[in-house]
């Protein structure tokens, strides 16, 4: 009897897993193996066997914004193909007072708003099929006065929460998304924004008030912070630095000086976190600028900046430093408070504080970007954040 196509796709999973742990074994015992071997199954773990096909492709799911003046989130689901995007039933969905902040899990299943006039974060469920929100129980969740950021760790299990009192770090139920304070919490350091590092190691705080930067090693087990030797780092940092975001490969951390108008760059020593500056750095960008995101792949960083309504582009060298984007910056709208680029790294989504709304482009392969139709896209009343969770096709 020929076999069926359910039996064909777990022979096909079985014989590729068997391969991958065939591999592994070779690769973690060199000494034992003959080099050619060892070879021999990286290359198979490159191209695959009989016929297996490479990991599918992340593609954006949903957009969410956070409306700092109607106290709501709007959501959308994306037009993978286009990006163009669609707004979810029941959207808006009720937030806290001034909701400033929006994270994402790494799984797309929970949402987190920071409300910095009512000082807490609400928690939401997000159906994966439609992307309408539903509170999580017990939110919102106490955080201490004016939550201006919120980020969440690559694993999932922890929150961070920049605040007046500092870093507030939560641990989150993987199953319903509460929060819950982890011990030692808020952690002493000027907030103003926070990022963690891709792999999970160390978190960064940007000192806006104090001109400095934080950094902390997190414990993987309780998600408790520790400063680093040297923090906080103030030679290299600019005036009332803001936004912040950590490269994909770990390697870099930039922040955008909205009093001075540049970007710092610094290189993150990987077993400490310690940070130092970049040859370059600071490197010139537009007026204010509020918010940072890099594409998955590492190659473009891009600044939004609240004070001439343009969003600038980078190429990000190998070293670490930014070279602008050929031409001058995109104008996007009035007051930029929010850019992010969706998993796949074809889109740039941004948050238009006046009137409100989500701008889209699409980015090129040299990082020009260009608007998507149907952009801007309506939302509530002075968009503030945004953020795109990921699907895998």
């Amino acid at each position: 009897m020929p076999p069926t196509s359910q039996s064909k796709m777990q022979t096909h999973s079985e014989l590729r897993r068997a391969t991958e742990m065939q591999a592994e074994s070779l690769l973690e015992a060199p000494a034992r193996v003959p080099i050619h071997k060892a070879l021999w199954a990286l290359l198979l773990l490159i191209l695959g066997i009989a016929g297996c096909s490479s990991k599918p492709a992340p593609t954006p799911a949903f957009v969410y914004a956070a409306n700092n003046g109607s106290n709501n989130v709007s959501a959308y689901s994306v037009t993978s193909s286009t990006g163009a995007l669609t707004a979810v039933s029941g959207s808006p969905f009720a937030a806290g007072t001034a909701p400033t902040a929006i994270a994402a899990d790494p799984r797309g299943k929970f949402v987190y708003v920071a409300n910095v006039l009512s000082n807490n974060v609400s928690a939401y469920l997000v159906n994966s099929m439609s992307g309408t929100l539903t509170t999580v129980p017990g939110s919102p969740f106490s955080t201490g006065v004016g939550p201006t950021s919120v980020t969440v760790d690559p694993s999932g299990r922890f929150a961070y929460v920049g605040a007046a009192p500092g870093v507030l770090a939560y641990t989150i139920d993987l199953a319903s998304g509460a929060l819950a304070s982890i011990g030692g919490s808020p952690f002493a350091s000027a907030a103003a924004a926070v990022a963690v590092h891709p792999a999970g190691k160390f978190l960064y705080a940007t000192g806006f008030n104090v001109n400095n930067l934080s950094a902390f090693s997190i414990n993987p087990s309780s998600g408790a912070l520790t400063p680093v030797t040297g923090s906080p780092f103030t030679a290299g940092v600019g005036k009332n630095p803001l936004g912040i975001v950590v490269d994909p490969s770990g390697q870099f951390v930039y922040l955008g000086n909205t009093g001075d108008g540049t970007i710092s760059a610094f290189a993150i020593d990987q077993v400490s976190g310690a940070l130092t500056a970049l040859s370059g750095s600071p490197f010139a960008t537009g007026s204010d600028p509020r918010s940072l995101c890099v594409d998955p792949k590492g190659s473009f960083l891009f600044a939004g900046t609240f004070g001439d309504g343009k969003v600038s582009g980078y190429t990000i060298g190998a070293a670490g430093g930014l070279t602008p984007i050929s031409g001058p910056p995109f104008t996007v709208g009035a007051g930029i408070l929010g850019v992010a680029v969706d998993a796949s790294g074809k889109f740039l989504y941004v948050a238009d504080n006046s009137p409100g709304s989500v701008r889209a482009l699409s980015i090129g392969a040299t990082g020009a970007l260009t608007p998507i139709g149907g952009s801007p896209f309506v939302a509530g009343m002075g968009t503030e954040a945004i953020v795109v969770t990921a699907k895998i096709q």
